[in-house]
């Protein structure tokens, strides 16, 4: 197939049932697709970091796609042989449908390529998602859904889990000491308030000495008496009159 041109900026992300209902069944039906943009290869010909040249898609896409004949591993199976030269590529967890418009159109297989010959294969980070198409999306003789299977293949990239956990270890560690300082602070502050305005003065450098106040009356005049401290004693009378 030859080279597409595409527009500056073209991605192509399609949706599980538009890879299978528009795609996948185009394909298979033979009808046109508007947009040749899925190669068709024998893609267990080729390992998988093979795979993204002979994509049609920019190579800054980190997933690509293929039409790929299914390839039986025996002759009278349903079995498909998805080994490599270099590897295979294994199943695992369950076939998921594929639904369009409330009605299931396909299968989706998930497949982790393993370099070596099994059982003894070491697992890669190489991911691939095999489409199928339902029988009752196939308008041609039965049997010929199973002629090709859409595949996105794609490779997963590590994440440092080391890194993140220190780094969350270390927020969770400003968070906790921000939290005892507040706390710290509050108690202090509640500690002085509580106690009374004139513990807060003696708890500074300034002397001042401490009143005890009380009040008189005498001939009906009033006057306050204020007793300060133990040391330097004073008294200081005031009557109404002082002030008329």
């Amino acid at each position: 197939m030859a080279p597409v041109a595409l527009p500056p900026g073209f991605r192509f992300h399609p949706t599980d049932e538009e890879l299978v209902a528009y795609y996948l069944k185009r394909k298979i039906n033979g009808h046109k697709i508007d947009l040749e943009i899925i190669p068709e290869i024998d893609l267990y010909q080729f390992e998988p970091w093979e795979l993204p040249s002979r994509s049609l898609l920019p190579s800054n896409d980190l997933e690509w796609y293929f039409f790929s004949p299914r390839d039986r591993k025996y002759p009278n199976g349903s079995r498909t042989n998805r080994a490599t030269k270099a590897g295979y590529w294994k199943s695992t967890g369950k076939d998921r449908k594929v639904n369009s418009q409330m009605r299931a159109v396909g299968m989706k297989k998930t497949l982790v390529y393993y370099q070596g010959r099994a059982p003894n294969g070491h697992r890669t980070d190489w991911v691939m998602h095999e489409y199928r198409l339902d029988e009752g999306e196939c308008e041609i003789p039965s049997g010929l859904q199973d002629a090709y299977a859409l595949c996105r293949v794609f490779k997963k990239t590590s994440i440092n889990i080391s890194n993140n956990v220190a780094s969350s270890s270390q927020d969770q560690s400003f968070t906790t000491n921000m939290t005892q300082m507040m706390s710290s602070d509050q108690s202090s502050s509640i500690d002085i308030y509580s106690e009374g305005r004139c513990d807060d003065f003696e708890s500074t450098d300034y002397s001042v000495p401490i009143e005890r106040c009380s009040a008189s009356f005498t001939h009906g005049s009033s006057s306050s008496m204020c007793d300060v401290g133990d040391n330097g004693q004073w008294m200081q009378y005031l009557n109404e009159e002082e002030f008329c």
